[in-house]
């Protein structure tokens, strides 16, 4: 790269004899920027103002010696390129100057120009040979910073599907185990005669309902965590996504002798959503009520339009949760020390999905509770204007 394909660069003469330094700079200007000191205190003041790659400067000096100088320069200022000018009779201290300054090359006086246009130009070399190597490093420096995050990354996420595994395979042993246990004990005949064997097929249709759900949920979790979850949208009315979602689960609500409660703002907004991904999230939420809530209460269903979006809440009287535990919710198998009325189990995953999709269709989820009391979700949809 020649000269004018870059910004010119600096090199620093420093001599304590005037006819030198002009001499220096006359042979050098053309080349280079030459800055110009009579003192070594002076050359550091310009050392500390402005960048220079290279440095050449006389070995015998008042106040200070090259070799001293030197020794300073390599210290704070490492990256500049230093050249030393001294007398044959000086040799050793040139090679005083090379060890304890850090000294490139030396020249002697009287200098050959050809030489020195030589030597001047081997330091800039060396100089940028430097500084791409020190680029280099920050480089792999950068990198190995990022090889360590990725590391700690891949870390965090074996744990966590370690962890996610651990609670799938112990979450389908379970009903996996009582399926063969009843079936076993229909094929042997074991058991009260006396008593109707259907009871038997009942514990194995229950538990095969809910390792099929708890699968359902594993697949639909682990694609949208993937983003393979694609939503078909289209232009809806809240009110008749509200209605088919009660219409899935009242036969559960039913069983129970719960009461739903529909209260849908009249005049709502339509709006833009996948309506079977919205089915599901209404109806993991009134899942999640009929289970924790006690016979004879009311669960509410409700939709009104706040602020340009549409909120849409469950409403239970149930057992509540403890505040402390509100937080987990949201995480995969994040399950709470409340416990089902009627003994109903739960994949833990439900709360999970509803809040990737809502978050999908640009919406949010919350949950208010009190323990004892009953708890209330609530999540939003763009409305589409009017």
């Amino acid at each position: 790269m020649t000269p004018a394909a870059h910004e010119r660069r600096a090199l620093l003469v420093v001599d304590d004899e005037r006819e030198t330094l002009k001499a220096l700079r006359r042979e050098l200007r053309r080349d280079y920027d030459v800055l110009v000191a009579e003192s070594a205190a002076q050359a550091y003041e310009i050392l500390r103002e402005r960048p220079v790659h290279v440095v050449l400067s006389d070995q015998r000096m008042p106040e200070m010696t090259g070799t001293e100088f030197y020794a300073r320069v390599k210290a704070d200022f490492p990256e500049t390129v230093r050249l030393l000018m001294t007398a044959y009779a000086d040799t050793s201290a040139a090679i005083q100057a090379i060890n304890e300054g850090g000294v490139y090359r030396f020249i002697c006086k009287p200098w050959d120009p050809e030489r020195l246009a030589a030597v001047v130009r081997d330091a800039f070399s060396h100089h940028d040979r430097l500084s791409e190597i020190q680029r280099r490093l920050c480089g792999l420096a950068e990198r190995a910073d990022e090889l360590e995050r990725a590391n700690q990354e891949l870390a965090a996420q074996n744990q966590n599907i370690h962890e996610f595994v651990g609670i799938t395979a112990h979450d389908l042993r379970n009903p996996i185990a009582a399926i063969r246990w009843f079936a076993a004990m229909l094929l042997s005949g074991a058991g009260d005669p006396g008593k109707d064997p259907r009871r038997h097929l009942l514990k194995i249709q229950a538990n095969a309902e809910f390792t099929l759900q708890l699968l359902e949920d594993l697949l639909d979790i682990t694609m949208l965590e993937h983003g393979d979850v694609a939503l078909r949208t289209q232009e809806a009315a809240l009110s008749d996504i509200v209605a088919a979602a009660v219409s899935l689960n009242e036969h559960s609500a039913r069983q129970k002798g719960i009461a739903v409660v529909v209260d849908v703002s009249p005049g709502l907004p339509r709006v833009r959503c996948d309506v079977e991904r919205i089915e599901q999230v209404l109806s993991n939420l009134l899942s999640n009520a009929f289970k924790f809530s006690h016979p004879g209460t009311t669960v509410t269903v409700s939709a009104r339009a706040v602020d340009g979006v549409i909120e849409v809440a469950v409403e239970d009287h149930g057992l509540g949760i403890r505040p402390e535990e509100i937080g987990n919710l949201f995480g995969k198998f994040g399950r709470t020390s409340t416990r089902s009325t009627g003994g109903e189990k739960s994949t833990g995953l439900g709360l999970s999905i509803c809040k990737q999709l809502v978050e999908r269709h640009g919406g949010t989820i919350r949950v208010q509770s009190e323990l004892g009391r009953g708890t209330r979700v609530v999540f939003t949809l763009p409305a589409l204007a009017g």
